[in-house]
């Protein structure tokens, strides 16, 4: 197990990222779980962002619906949707809009091996989360008036969720971290226990992963 930081949505705030691995113990890898802000910085921004994970090859991110996917490609840190390391499963993506969702393709052919493997993944780290979790958030934070939740318009399916569904069905891990929904709660739905990250939310948690074999 590698005790490990876990970051919220960043929505391209930097300070906040660097405010959370300076709390936390720069020595620590750590793991944003999407909406890092890839596509929105300002080019020295982005020249910064590059350095601090070129520099820290243990700090690593997913993409979310805040990231561009056309500039994800070649960027230090970035872990790619489906990846494993050790016993952790990295899945981004998120509503909306088709082009922040995971491809049906991909989807398809991550079922397919997810069902032949011998040693199912224990933890999983998402942007967004299947969808009868996602709708106990939305309506947790709709009670609560918080987050981007608004009761009057429900919450409909998605392809990234419908195929995160499936994700649970087949693999039932311990443990499913994501974010997206920007608010801090825990649930259990099946076997598994849900957190979901709030904004800007840190801590440190161990993993049983390696974060320099992603």
């Amino acid at each position: 197990m590698t005790p490990t930081i876990v970051i919220g949505d960043l929505h391209a705030d930097l300070a906040a990222y660097r405010s959370a691995i300076r709390r936390h113990g720069a020595r620590l890898p750590s793991i944003q779980v999407g909406d890092f802000g890839i596509g929105h910085f300002s080019g020295s921004e982005v020249a910064e962002v590059q350095r601090l994970h070129r520099a820290h090859p243990g700090r690593r991110f997913i993409r979310g619906n805040h990231d561009r996917p056309s500039e994800l490609q070649g960027t230090p840190g970035w872990i790619p949707d489906g990846t494993i390391s050790g016993r952790v499963l990295f899945l981004g993506g998120a509503d909306p809009g088709a082009a922040t969702q995971i491809p049906a393709s991909q989807a398809e052919r991550l079922l397919v091996e997810l069902a032949e493997l011998a040693d199912k993944p224990t933890v999983i780290i998402s942007h967004d989360a299947p969808q009868a979790v996602a709708e106990q958030v939305f309506h947790h934070t709709a009670i609560r008036g918080s987050g981007t939740a608004d009761s009057g318009r429900g919450i409909g399916p998605s392809r990234t969720r419908t195929f995160l569904t499936e994700v649970q069905n087949r693999v039932q891990p311990e443990l499913w971290i994501f974010g997206h929904w920007h608010e801090a709660w825990q649930g259990q739905n099946g076997a598994t226990t849900f957190r979901c990250m709030g904004f800007q939310e840190s801590f440190i948690l161990p993993l049983p992963w390696d974060p320099h074999r992603t």
